[in-house]
C-alpha cells in the first residue's frame, strides 16, 4: 500500500484531538451546510470521529480515516467508513467535504484527483485548509505537524490542476476564541459565529481558506 498521510496520526494524535472533536462538528458545521441538502450523500475526507458528519442533515455518509480508533468512533456515530479514497467505488457521492484535513496528507493533488472519481457528475467538493502566515516559526514535535499550506491562489490552482470546476477559492475568517465551549454554550450559534469572525481577524498568525468546486465531466 502507498502511504499518503504521515505516520505522525497515530493514536496519540487523535487523543490530544478528541475533546475537540464533538465540539467541532457544531462549530464547523457553518463551513459546508449551504451545499448540502438532506437528499445528498456526503463523503467527509479525513472524518475523525465523525462529529461533523453527525451533525449534517443528509442521507448517506460516508467517512475516509486512516486513524482506527478515530474510524470506530465514526462507525458508532453512523458513518460507512473507508481506510482510503481509492477503496470506495467510483461516482459515489454527491458532495464531498473535508475540515482541515489535506494538509495532512503527503501528496494532496493525488488525493483530490482520487476523490474527483468519486464525486458524480454536477457533485461539489468543499475543502477547508490552513493558510499560515510567516510568523508561525517552525518548532520540533508540533502537535499538527502540517505539511502544506495555500494561499487562496494556490489552493484554486491545486484544484483545477486535478481536474475540477473551480467556483471560489477565498479566505474563511473564523477561529475558535478563548473559552469557546462557554460562549457557545450561553451565546449559541449567533454569539459564536459573530465572536468567531471577529478572532479571526484579531488572531493573524494563521488563517483558513476554503475552496468550492464542481466535477463538470464524467
Amino acid at each position: 500500500m502507498v502511504e499518503t498521510i504521515s505516520e505522525h496520526y497515530d493514536e496519540k494524535y487523535f487523543a490530544w484531538q478528541a475533546p475537540m472533536g464533538e465540539f467541532g462538528g457544531w462549530a464547523n458545521l457553518t463551513k459546508f451546510n449551504d451545499y448540502i441538502s438532506e437528499r445528498d450523500h456526503v463523503l467527509d475526507f479525513g472524518c475523525g470521529g465523525g462529529y461533523l458528519l453527525k451533525t449534517i442533515q443528509c442521507q448517506k455518509k460516508v467517512g475516509v480515516e486512516i486513524n482506527p480508533n478515530a474510524a470506530a468512533i465514526a462507525k458508532k456515530n453512523g458513518v460507512e467508513i473507508y481506510l482510503r479514497v481509492e477503496d470506495l467505488p467510483d461516482n459515489y457521492v454527491d458532495v464531498i467535504i473535508s475540515d482541515n484535513a489535506l494538509e495532512h496528507t503527503l501528496n494532496p493533488l493525488q488525493e483530490l484527483k482520487a476523490l474527483y472519481r468519486k464525486l458524480r457528475k454536477g457533485g461539489k467538493i468543499i475543502v477547508v485548509v490552513p493558510c499560515e502566515s510567516i510568523s508561525y516559526a517552525y518548532k520540533p514535535n508540533d502537535i499538527n505537524h502540517h505539511l502544506y499550506s495555500w494561499s487562496p491562489m494556490c489552493l484554486g490552482n491545486l484544484f483545477t490542476e486535478a481536474g475540477y470546476s473551480l467556483i471560489e477559492s477565498k479566505a474563511y475568517i473564523h477561529k475558535w476564541p478563548p473559552k469557546y465551549s462557554l460562549i457557545a454554550k450561553y451565546g449559541g450559534r449567533g454569539v459564536f459565529e459573530i465572536l468567531c469572525r471577529i478572532y479571526g481577524r484579531i488572531d493573524r498568525s494563521w488563517f483558513q481558506v476554503r475552496a468550492v468546486a464542481e466535477k463538470i465531466n464524467a
